[in-house]
């Protein structure tokens, strides 16, 4: 689309850079940037837009994926359909390492290759985290990554638009979002139950004073035209990009293959064309500020850091053994009822006249289903605040847990593919999810090629304490769904354990386990002989000039969402390169 009808300003991999050879020195005409970002997702779009505020300053963009601006990756029910390749943005799908704590499975993992990341197929969830996560962080040796240093940062990314009057939520700034809009009735239906329950309702799960044991209304990256909000939306969108395109390249379709160090200095990068339509291999230098390798998965980082490179005849610059290591993901377990079909997605997709319906509805500018998440109800609680029998919360509280370790959220549709859905039903899920696992996983280079994927091992499950808050969680579900049925509500058991014996619990676990898409902490912060990559300023350790900043460097992963953390650390990263940049 572009603006004012031209295409989004974009370079190609031998306009950004210069032509490679490996036994040559570099060219004296090399093409040189002060910034290098190596991953526009939703971590390096945020980078790229502060970082070019500076008009003086050149930035370059290299983004495995295309651009992709069409008009159906800003419909939040289109874009959301990630099993759709026909309308959904490129999303790769590799599968996992067999998990081994559970019977072997292979799940697949998703990594969405457009510009945004992650944020332009997401469930457009904006959820900050509880305040207790940041502490966290704080009493981990982390001091400036606590609530309140992060605080303003979290303003300063977005406008809210059903809370504006709030003093801890931002007003002006580009990631819109709003309250999101229940259109089911079972999830109105499960915010009574969860009352009865004895969870708090509340309408803003980012209030800094919110309690543990919710039930939430969540806010959804939307805005007031009812277009998803990602991370390219809202800080690289077409006329920003064109207003600066002298200062802000931005190159798709690039994957990079090596960084350049000098005397232990990254001085620049090694490209080439992601989908091979470019030959040759291309090249680009940075002056003399900082380079900063944000990516959905710390893979190129992998690709030059680590004690496991060797294997694969690969010089490691800098031995950096916690490089790929310390893997965490949110499991998700679904618990499915059959319901009414009216009542779910399934009817948009069983029904063609429903379906129009739907669409000429979001096209006339009526909110409805297609202008909506899946999921805009939630159930946060800490396990050990529910009643073993009843899940009912505790009264009076036990003093364990500042931060919810399970969600609950409520989807009008099915949460796996694992299972067929027949023609004609209506399925809701309450996908269950442990906020704070025990469990590590890893990422591996599979080989020293730069376009193959890596082994991914999500290593669920490998702690047995990661079932307690599981157990808990699934009765929890069990009586939310037993309360909804005891309103009136006509639902049905659909996929669901055989009992609620913990051997019947922990199978059904096993069996049925998928991934919430919420990597992080494989290039965590922490201190270097603790298996840290990156300095409290996000600098990877041993080398000068390459930070990294994305999920990967979260201390321990977030009890909520991970895409407002992620944009977060961008924001003060941001500020961390500029501050550097005045110095030198």
């Amino acid at each position: 689309m572009g603006i004012l009808g031209w295409s989004y300003p974009v370079l190609s991999v031998k306009q950004a850079g210069s032509p490679f050879e490996a036994s040559a020195r570099h060219a004296i005409e090399t093409k040189t940037y002060d910034y290098i970002i190596v991953g526009g997702g939703a971590a390096g779009c945020c980078l790229a837009s502060r970082l070019s505020e500076d008009s003086s300053v050149s930035v370059l963009v290299l983004e495995r994926g295309p651009v992709n601006d069409v008009w159906y990756s800003e419909n939040p029910m289109i874009s959301s359909n990630i099993y759709e390749k026909a309308l959904a943005p490129p999303v790769v799908w590799t599968p996992s390492m067999p998990v081994e704590g559970a019977n072997g499975r292979v799940v697949d993992i998703l990594q969405a290759e457009a510009l945004g990341g992650g944020s332009r197929v997401n469930a457009m969830l904006v959820t900050r985290g509880p305040v207790g996560d940041f502490d966290h962080w704080a009493t981990l040796g982390h001091p400036s990554w606590g609530y309140e240093s992060l605080k303003p940062y979290f303003s300063k990314t977005e406008k809210s638009l059903s809370h504006k009057n709030s003093a801890w939520r931002g007003s002006s700034g580009p990631f819109v979002n709003q309250t999101a809009t229940i259109f089911f009735d079972v999830q109105h239906n499960v915010r009574t139950a969860a009352a009865a329950l004895g969870l708090h309702n509340v309408s803003d799960f980012n209030d800094p004073d919110v309690p543990v044991d919710v039930c939430t209304m969540l806010d959804e990256a939307i805005d007031e035209n009812m277009r998803r909000v990602s991370s390219y939306t809202a800080f690289v969108p077409a006329k920003l990009a064109y207003e600066r395109r002298q200062r802000l390249k931005i190159c798709p379709k690039a994957v990079g293959t090596r960084i350049d160090f000098e005397d232990g200095v990254a001085v620049g990068v090694v490209f080439e064309s992601s989908d091979k339509s470019i030959p040759g291999t291309f090249y680009a230098r940075e002056e003399g500020r900082l380079f900063s390798a944000p990516e959905r998965l710390p893979l190129l980082s992998c690709y030059f850091l680590g004690d496991h490179l060797n294997e694969h005849g690969i010089k490691p610059v800098v031995d950096l053994p916690g490089v790929g290591t310390h893997l965490q993901d949110h499991i998700g377990i679904p618990l499915e009822y059959e319901v009414p079909i009216q009542d779910s997605v399934h009817h948009l997709l069983n029904s063609t006249w429903k379906g129009l319906f739907e669409f000429a509805k979001y096209m006339l500018g009526f909110k409805g289903v297609l202008g909506s998440t899946i999921t805009p109800v939630s159930i946060f609680a800490h396990s050990t605040h529910l009643d073993d029998k009843t899940a009912a919360v505790l009264d009076p509280l036990p003093s364990t847990g500042d931060r919810p370790d399970v969600e609950l959220m409520t989807i009008a549709y099915a949460a796996t593919d694992a299972h067929v859905v027949p023609p004609g039903v209506g399925v809701f899920s309450l996908l269950l999810c442990n906020l704070q696992p025990k469990s590590l996983g890893s990422v591996r280079l599979a080989s020293a090629d730069p376009h193959a994927r890596p082994n991914v091992d999500l290593g669920f499950l490998s702690v047995a304490a990661d079932y307690v808050p599981l157990r808990k969680g699934v009765r929890l579900a069990r009586r939310l769904a037993a309360q909804v049925a005891a309103q009136g509500y006509p639902l049905k058991d659909f996929l669901l354990p055989a009992s609620e014996e913990d051997k019947d619990v922990d199978e059904f676990i096993r069996e049925e386990f998928r991934t919430c898409y919420h990597y992080s902490s494989s290039c965590r912060m922490a201190r270097r002989e603790e298996g840290g990559v990156v300095d409290d300023e996000l600098r990877v350790y041993g080398v000068r000039g390459l930070r990294v900043c994305d999920a990967s460097v979260f201390p321990c992963i977030p009890s909520a969402h991970t895409m407002i953390p992620t944009i977060t650390f961008a924001e003060r990263c941001a500020d961390l390169m500029k501050a550097a940049a005045k110095v030198q």
